[in-house]
């Protein structure tokens, strides 16, 4: 494999992931990080458009994200089998952040899917999101697209073929 990196960091020091990663179910330890169960969100975690533009004192609920959750041994296995670029860092945890964000925009070409990069709470180092809270309703998929997306996602990324997708909360808003 051919690098772009310029770094001082060996393939081997970049491949190595940290020591008793998190479990690859994403499953998170406490219910304060556990979003509802299923696709279909309650309305108070849902953003209210109307009631955004007239109440100016309106508290939009926390964004969540519809998604896969993947660690970053997953992610760097990933990286790796498929030959992709590596990105110009000096420190493993910056590379590893562009990693994951290089892995992600490959799934979208590949699956044929927007997907979104989610840094989320809990015991996943991130998570690949098919929908967040605040568009689902816009930007939601057909039945069969989605299962298309699900299935060609599941094929590219092997942390993804036993699990199936829930809401995240996310550690930062993007």
């Amino acid at each position: 494999m051919t690098s772009t990196a310029s770094s001082t960091l060996s393939l081997e020091e970049i491949y190595t992931p940290p020591p008793d990663p998190a479990s690859s179910t994403a499953v998170p330890d406490n219910d304060e990080d556990c979003p509802p169960p299923g696709k279909h969100l309650p309305y108070e975690f849902r953003l209210d458009r109307k009631r955004l533009k007239r109440d100016a004192k309106y508290q939009k609920p926390e964004r969540l994200f519809y998604a896969f959750g993947a660690n970053i041994r997953d992610v760097l296995e990933y990286h790796r089998m498929h030959g992709l670029p590596l990105p110009n860092c000096h420190t493993k945890e910056l590379m590893w952040l562009f990693i994951m964000q290089d892995v992600v925009k490959h799934l979208c070409r590949v699956c044929r899917h927007d997907f979104q990069f989610v840094m989320p709470r809990g015991d996943c180092d991130m998570a690949i999101g098919l929908y967040d809270s605040y568009t689902i309703h816009r930007e939601n998929l057909a039945r069969d697209e989605e299962e298309d997306v699900i299935r060609l996602l599941r094929q590219e990324l092997d942390v993804c073929k036993d699990q199936e997708p829930r809401w995240y909360y996310s550690r930062i808003d993007l």
